[in-house]
């Protein structure tokens, strides 16, 4: 076999042994070494092989996707953590909290964020879809989205967090509407103990609808498209909380209404 073939096997194994090490820190609610901390490293195309091929692992359990989440769409989070750009990951059906009570059992340590979410009514694909496609292919909701990564601590970078399917780990969303104002303009307010946190649906790239269109176009890059009834995450409106047993944290809008997320 020739050199550049063994190092591509090689590199393939890596990323399945990294991908099967992600899943079983999930599955076991304990924490790793980050990649970017060990002396092997992590390269952008090993993050997104390691994503995908722990998606394949949750397929392959009979686990159903039910859309993606996007990470850092906010400028000013990106530039407060030295981010270049956003990324995302795979929702999945055992992420959904339909009864809105959190089990903080099966995590590691999970922080909460206030989203607007997007559920499509028909397919979008294609690499030059813009916001105003995604504005008549579907429909708006207040969502709160819970990440968890599955490293030792919150000390990671953009590399370990797409390689961590962007910390997705379970999300609430409220009904969705047709609210005939623009997606940016969506007001939301999170409530959580004694914090309160207040943003607009501007923080996700401009608009959630960029947002999506974003999704979209590095979907079509990989071949895919976003189909009818898949859910998506815009990003994070605020800065995270902490959740801890017993919080009750409420995400509220004027033009969207509200959902709930009790932790036990």
């Amino acid at each position: 076999m020739p050199a550049s073939e063994r190092a591509a096997d090689a590199q393939g194994d890596h990323v399945d042994e990294v991908a099967l090490e992600l899943d079983r820190a999930e599955l076991n609610r304990l924490g790793v070494r980050p990649l970017t901390k060990r002396p092997s490293g992590l390269t952008r195309e090993e993050a997104w092989r390691i994503a995908t091929a722990r998606d394949r692992l949750r397929a392959a359990r009979g686990e159903v996707c039910t859309g993606y989440k996007l990470g850092w769409t906010s400028e000013a989070m990106r530039r407060a953590l030295g981010i270049d750009e956003p990324n995302f990951g795979t929702l999945w059906a055992y992420m959904r909290v339909d009864d809105g009570i959190l089990d903080l059992g099966r995590l590691i340590h999970p922080k909460a964020e206030p989203e607007v979410a997007f559920v499509a009514d028909s397919v979008l694909q294609g690499a030059g879809v813009t916001a105003d496609d995604v504005l008549g292919g579907g429909r708006w909701a207040v969502a709160i989205e819970v990440v968890d990564p599955r490293w030792t601590a919150w000390d990671f970078d953009w590399l370990d967090n797409t390689a961590d399917g962007s910390s997705a780990a379970a999300y609430v969303v409220g009904a969705f509407h047709s609210p005939g104002v623009r997606p940016e303009t969506f007001r939301l307010t999170m409530e959580a103990g004694a914090v309160t946190r207040e943003g607009t649906g501007e923080a996700a790239m401009d608009s959630p609808a960029e947002a999506v269109a974003y999704l979209v176009r590095q979907l079509h890059d990989r071949e895919e498209a976003l189909q009818p009834g898949m859910v998506v995450l815009t990003g994070g409106i605020t800065a995270p909380i902490d959740l801890t047993a017993g919080l009750r944290v409420r995400v509220s809008s004027p033009e969207l209404g509200s959902c709930d997320l009790r932790c036990r």
